[in-house]
């Protein structure tokens, strides 16, 4: 009996194609499925708007409310679109080491274990973004989910771009025993993450107020970085979202 050889072929490229594609497939979920999706892309949202809004202007406990910060938007990230099992665990094992980092830090403070839980908290998100990315790419409709997934993808981008400039402050400093920062601060040096953080957003919308200016090499790389990521994730998104919603109302 003679095997087809385009069936063979398929075969063939499903099963070795299959592997290296299986951490980025999603599954197919129920109605009660989409609405904790949905619930949970609402809370990421709701924590990353306390993070950007409200954390900056706090006057104490503002270390303790950054960690609870990150810890929940670590957990919900995790949470915000269906994987399949192996890239679920993968994500929850992640986020426990990055949790479990984040506390270690907040109650036995170093310039390692602030490396460290940087690192491991950037690289988690950034895999999070990169998911919700493909996700709102594979969906055939635009639906309230895959909006407040292209929010909260944007805003993480932000955030990241904070992690990676409070990093390139620590490397300078740890690595390079240098008094002069790694940013140039209107007031000086950073006072804290928030600095970071307003950084990040200015240079992400492409504002550039001036009051803030990388110094070293890999800051001024950093902030060339956020400032390009903005603006590709901005007109790809846009183009993605535009396109599918003319496409739904052609067949309609």
């Amino acid at each position: 009996m003679k095997t087809n050889p385009k069936v063979a072929k398929n075969y063939f490229y499903d099963k070795h194609q299959g592997k290296l594609s299986s951490l980025f497939q999603f599954n197919r979920v129920s109605y009660m499925k989409k609405n904790q999706l949905t619930i949970n892309n609402i809370i990421l949202l709701f924590c990353l708007i306390v993070m950007i809004l409200f954390f900056p202007v706090l006057s104490f406990n503002r270390v303790l409310m950054k960690n609870i910060l990150f810890t929940a938007i670590v957990f919900f990230g995790t949470f915000s679109l269906d994987f399949v099992k192996r890239a679920q665990k993968i994500l929850i094992a992640s986020g426990t080491v990055t949790i479990c980092l984040n506390w270690l830090d907040h109650f036995f403070p170093s310039y390692v274990l602030d490396l460290v839980f940087s690192f491991s908290f950037f690289f988690f998100n950034l895999f999070v973004v990169v998911f919700m990315v493909r996700h709102i790419a594979a969906s055939k409709k635009v639906n309230i989910t895959i909006i407040i997934n292209s929010i909260n993808g944007y805003l993480l981008i932000g955030i990241l771009g904070s992690v990676l400039l409070a990093m390139a402050e620590i490397l300078q400093n740890f690595l390079y025993h240098l008094d002069t920062g790694a940013i140039n601060f209107a007031g000086g040096t950073a006072q804290g993450f928030h600095d970071f953080l307003y950084f990040s957003f200015v240079t992400l919308t492409t504002l550039g107020y001036g009051d803030v200016t990388p110094v070293s090499a890999f800051a001024k790389s950093v902030t060339l970085i956020i400032a390009v990521t903005g603006q590709l994730y901005l007109t790809i998104l846009i183009a993605m979202l535009v396109g599918k919603f003319l496409s739904r109302t052609e067949i309609h």
